[in-house]
């Protein structure tokens, strides 16, 4: 009878096990929303032209103010990927690919977090930090690969039996995103903390194919020229330094914790520093730096809360537990999202009345004007700091009335501006005889 009884009790399941479920609602969510990602816009541009030259972009084709310039484009196979797929089926194919890669990223997370931990309740609690620390970088540009990517690499990593698919990965990430740097990094980084010397060929190989993708030799040119452009990137707000509190670093801050209580607990070895100080450094970098210092950390999160154990852990009947699941899981199949853009963040209707003249407008503008009619309508910039260079500063300097406007539009031939409604240069424009031809509760169009 004693083991009849205990029968049920091993077949239900924790509130760490639903736990686990939470971040899929959030992935849904965030994948079904309307699209406000202006970067995105612009690589779905750049594939169509690709694809159309059969060549990868060595130049700028899409501006007026820098048209011609070196530049070489990092995700040339993401860009193919979202032109072919909108061919097929316009921007509806935004949700499910957001979906899709941000599930893969989540699912890995939690395989690494228990692999390291052997715990539910560590896992749990490292998917819900996860989700409030990701959400808001979930977005449909190239970088949502170089997440699902980072992943899939700690997870070959970590089993030897596995490593042979790095190589490949690495090709594609290389192909994707300019941060497979990171994932090498932490390749090497794990190698030095473990001597694991024999593992140095495979180490090897996947940096050296990263120079075999489209752009050759060309990815050291492109690297370099972000790491030159860390004065202009740092006027854009993903790119300044994280506040601590903030909804974004919090979590980064409670996994640092962690990882202090684990010390204590002797679960993080000095040798663990290898990883710890980088990755930690790298998170406090800039606020577009902490999800892969986030990724790269959680392994030794999940380590500094092994055997971790919570109290009255089976409390739910594995049955109705099974149907809650389920019905959560389904939950995407039951909503409906075309990919639509929303109309309220981007010029929608602004952009029809404006005239066939050189236009000044933000970055935002730019990205979304590249989409409409791109390059048949070049733009005065876009969210591309690297190409820009000092054109990003002195933009924001006009914008908070630091910089004079008048040589900046006499210089680029400026007839007509595009500006979100809040922008205070309007004032001056108008006081300067600028007219209003069109205004809506979000963007204004003007001309002299």
């Amino acid at each position: 009878m004693m083991e009849t009884a205990s029968q049920p009790s091993r077949r239900r399941v924790s509130l760490a096990h639903l736990v686990l479920i939470v971040p899929w609602i959030a992935l849904v969510i965030d994948a079904w929303a309307p699209i406000r990602d202006n970067s995105f816009l612009w690589h779905v541009r750049a594939g169509e032209l690709q694809r159309g030259a059969t060549e990868v972009l060595t130049a700028d084709p899409f501006s007026f103010t820098v048209l011609g310039e070196p530049w070489l484009t990092q995700s040339w196979l993401a860009e193919l990927a979202y032109s072919w797929s909108e061919d097929v089926s316009g921007l509806g194919f935004v949700p499910p690919m957001m979906l899709f890669l941000t599930t893969v990223t989540f699912i890995g997370i939690g395989l690494i977090a228990f692999r390291s931990s052997g715990s539910v309740p560590a896992t749990a609690l490292i998917m819900i930090l996860s989700s409030i620390l990701l959400i808001s970088f979930l977005v449909p540009r190239p970088v949502i690969f170089s997440f699902a990517l980072f992943v899939l690499v700690i997870l070959a990593w970590e089993r030897p039996q596995t490593r042979w698919v790095l190589p490949l990965l690495f090709w594609i990430w290389a192909s994707v995103h300019g941060s497979f740097l990171i994932g090498l990094a932490y390749v090497g980084l794990s190698l030095l903390m473990r001597k694991e010397w024999r593992a140095l060929p495979t180490a090897f190989v996947s940096g050296l194919i990263t120079l075999v993708t489209a752009h050759g030799l060309g990815v050291i040119s492109m690297l370099a020229a972000f790491a030159g452009s860390r004065e202009t990137l740092a006027l854009l707000t993903e790119w300044r330094k994280p506040e601590l509190f903030s909804a974004v670093f919090f979590p980064f801050v409670i996994g640092i914790v962690i990882i202090v209580i684990g010390a204590f607990r002797g679960h993080i070895k000095p040798t663990h520093l290898w990883l710890v100080v980088p990755f930690t450094l790298l998170g406090l970098s800039a606020i577009r730096a902490i999800p892969p210092a986030w990724i790269g950390l959680v392994p030794l999160i999940g380590l500094a809360m092994k055997g971790l154990t919570v109290g009255g852990k089976e409390r739910f009947s594995t049955g109705p537990t099974l149907v809650f699941g389920v019905a959560i899981l389904i939950l995407p199949f039951l909503l409906k999202s075309d990919g639509s853009l929303d109309d309220e963040h981007f010029p929608v209707a602004a952009a029809v009345a404006l005239d066939d003249v050189l236009t000044f407008h933000d970055d935002r503008t730019g990205g979304y004007l590249i989409w409409l009619d791109g390059p048949d309508r070049p733009v005065f910039l876009d969210d591309r700091a690297e190409l820009y260079g000092g054109r990003i500063g002195e933009f924001v300097e006009i914008r908070k009335g630091n910089l004079a406007w008048e040589p900046v539009f006499a210089r680029d031939g400026i007839e007509q501006v595009l500006l979100r409604a809040d922008e205070s240069l309007l004032d001056d424009l108008r006081a300067s005889g600028w007219a209003s031809v069109y205004q809506d509760g979000q963007y204004v169009v003007l001309r002299p």
